[in-house]
């Protein structure tokens, strides 16, 4: 069983703050990403070496785009993409039940008194 079968892929474009090195402008640049999400259950047929596989992968992000044109008129040059990882792992966050969401957005936005 190959790796792709635990995830299931989607393209997705990020939007990034990158400095261009020939002119120093500062813009905002669409990166291209390839997004691949562990299903949520082994895909059948596997066998105990493909359950091992399957518990230790994780979601994660690669970066599909290495150049990009720089967005000022005058400029206009293709840079390559730095500062920005080429692959990322994603957070997956446990969800709560509604009361104990509830609980956590009244903490976040409550008013503390300094004392």
């Amino acid at each position: 069983m190959e790796e792709r079968d635990f995830f299931e892929e989607k393209a997705e474009q990020k939007i990034h703050t990158m400095i261009c090195p020939h002119c120093g402008q500062p813009g905002e640049y669409e990166l291209s990403w390839l997004v691949r999400r562990k299903r949520a259950q082994i895909p059948r047929g596997a066998d105990d070496y493909d359950k091992a596989r399957f518990a230790k992968a994780r979601s994660y992000m690669v970066r599909r785009d290495d150049l990009v044109g720089c967005k000022n008129i005058r400029c206009r040059k293709r840079f390559e993409v730095v500062g920005i990882q080429s692959v990322s792992d994603l957070q997956e966050t446990p969800v709560g039940s509604a009361e104990n969401r509830a609980e956590r957005i009244r903490a976040a936005f409550s008013r503390r008194t300094l004392g």
